[in-house]
């Protein structure tokens, strides 16, 4: 592998959680970070050069939360809540073949490298159940990217009307067969299969890919599969990453299975650890935060698709408040619409404006910045990645500041976070590696992947009708859930 020295470059460099700027050539060997020097240092020899005067350079980004199966089916979900809009996204992914899942992976890789983000954990879903050789082209295709990632495959026990407060009635002369009761695999054959592929991927391309543990969310797994994962984690030294109380709904149904909170729920089974991902916790109970920051687990933010969907404000403030940790998640392209953290970090800079006109409370670019960076990369176990600091990973984006987001150039970190939306990334190294140069991935033909992935929807749109049908019959019984609860969330009747 080629080392490099970026001459006079203009470092954005974090210092006990702020960011500023300073001038440093940064030398590159061996895949990592060497040094950082002071400008007009002498090049050593062995060295490709680059002139990066006029180049910014910033940690690469980490998204901590994304699901490659999905990348497929950007665009085809309207403008729906999660419950509603899950059934559209769900028969998307219905019996994908391997190469389909390469591809879909592979869609993802381009988009985030090219807007600068260098690491991701994947929360993988295969449908209609877990599969070894799905998972194996989730990861072959990690590989062939370039990318650092984490991959979570996802694991549930629970058939789909299992997880939502219906009532009984709701579901009567519904024919549920194909997918709404369709019995899910065994735990134990699911943990098998998670098992096997963590020993033959875990530590694989040079250490850039990494597995953990995904159950899919306390609902959606019995109590038996949440303790074995549990143990999984325990056991690899692994994360444990899962979606919990997204939505409203899923207080509701927390409350109807265990009588109280999901987050005590999963206190009490043993799975609140500093290994522990907590994705989206909207709807959280009055002391869950401190029960999270007690444990010392972490939040993963995703504001976009919380936007998208309707689902509401996870309460960032508060939490980053209590200490706990944070990271961010762009979530599905099909709920999100893209996988750019430069945009998540914008919101997250944002969203939370409006919940206060107290300034003390907002978040702010300096805050979202971290939380894209080195926040995400301990949020996901990265531990030598998400800094521009000797010893540390070369997973570098460089920025052109010849460019609209940075002229005039006042205040770098907010102008980062708030103007700029990829367009002005000259490249992009990985692992010392360049992945983007020019505004394409170098070791991906992006032409012959979009290609086939229009091939793979076009004929999904056909083919795919039964697999729609099945998932909507659940269409009207969720409205009706949907319709009672937003009655008794009233303080109404929620009886009709």
């Amino acid at each position: 592998m080629p080392g490099y020295w970026f001459e006079n470059t203009l470092c954005l460099m974090e210092d006990a959680g702020r960011f500023k700027t300073e001038r440093w050539s940064i030398e590159v060997a061996g895949g990592r970070i060497a040094a950082l020097h002071p400008a007009g240092t002498p090049a050593p020899a062995g060295r490709h050069f680059i002139d990066a005067s006029r180049l910014l350079a910033t940690p690469g980004f980490v998204n901590c939360h994304s699901h490659s199966p999905d990348n497929l089916a950007r665009g085809i979900a309207g403008d729906l809540p999660l419950e509603l809009w899950s059934l559209t996204s769900s028969a998307a992914r219905e019996r994908r073949s391997h190469q389909e899942i390469y591809i879909s992976t592979m869609l993802g890789a381009i988009e985030m490298m090219r807007s600068g983000t260098t690491a991701v954990l994947d929360h993988v879903r295969i449908s209609p159940d877990i599969d070894a050789g799905a998972l194996d082209a989730v990861a072959s295709a990690w590989r062939d990217s370039g990318m650092r990632a984490v991959i979570a495959p996802i694991v549930s026990d629970r058939s789909i009307i299992d997880t939502l407060p219906f009532d009984a009635g709701n579901l009567v002369g519904l024919d549920l067969a194909s997918y709404g009761s369709r019995p899910p695999v065994p735990a134990c054959e699911q943990m098998a299969i998670v098992d096997a592929f963590f020993r033959r991927w875990n530590g694989e391309a040079d250490a850039r890919i990494s597995v953990a543990i995904g159950p899919s969310g306390p609902q959606r797994c019995s109590d038996k599969l949440l303790v074995a994962a549990a143990d999984f984690s325990r056991r690899h030294e692994t994360l444990l990453h899962t979606h919990i109380l997204e939505t409203r709904l899923q207080r509701e149904m927390g409350l109807k299975l265990y009588g109280r909170g999901m987050i005590a729920h999963l206190e009490g089974l043993g799975l609140l650890t500093p290994r522990t991902n907590l994705v989206h916790a909207i709807w959280l109970e009055p002391d869950d935060a401190a029960r999270i920051a007690a444990a010392d687990a972490t939040i993963i933010h995703n504001p976009v698709s919380n936007a998208r969907l309707g689902s509401g404000y996870c309460p960032l403030p508060d939490l980053l408040g209590r200490g706990i940790r944070v990271g961010l998640g762009t979530d599905s392209a099909c709920c999100n619409d893209g996988a750019n953290l430069l945009e998540t970090m914008k919101w997250a800079a944002l969203l939370h404006n409006l919940k206060s006109d107290d300034e003390e409370d907002w978040i702010g670019p300096q805050t979202a910045l971290k939380l894209g960076t080195s926040g995400g990369a301990d949020a996901i176990g990265l531990k030598t990645t998400g800094r521009l600091e000797a010893g540390y990973d070369a997973d570098i984006t460089f920025f052109r500041l010849d460019a609209p987001a940075f002229r005039p150039l006042n205040d770098a970190p907010r102008q980062l976070v708030l103007s700029e939306n990829g367009s002005a990334i000259d490249r992009v190294m990985i692992a010392g590696r360049i992945v983007v140069s020019n505004g394409r991935a170098t070791a991906i033909d992006e032409a012959a992947i979009w290609s086939e992935a229009q091939v793979f929807a076009d004929r999904r749109r056909t083919e795919g009708a039964a697999a729609r049908a099945a998932a909507h019959v659940l269409e009207a019984p969720i409205r009706g859930m949907r319709k009672r609860y937003a009655k008794l969330w009233a303080g109404g009747c929620a009886c009709h």
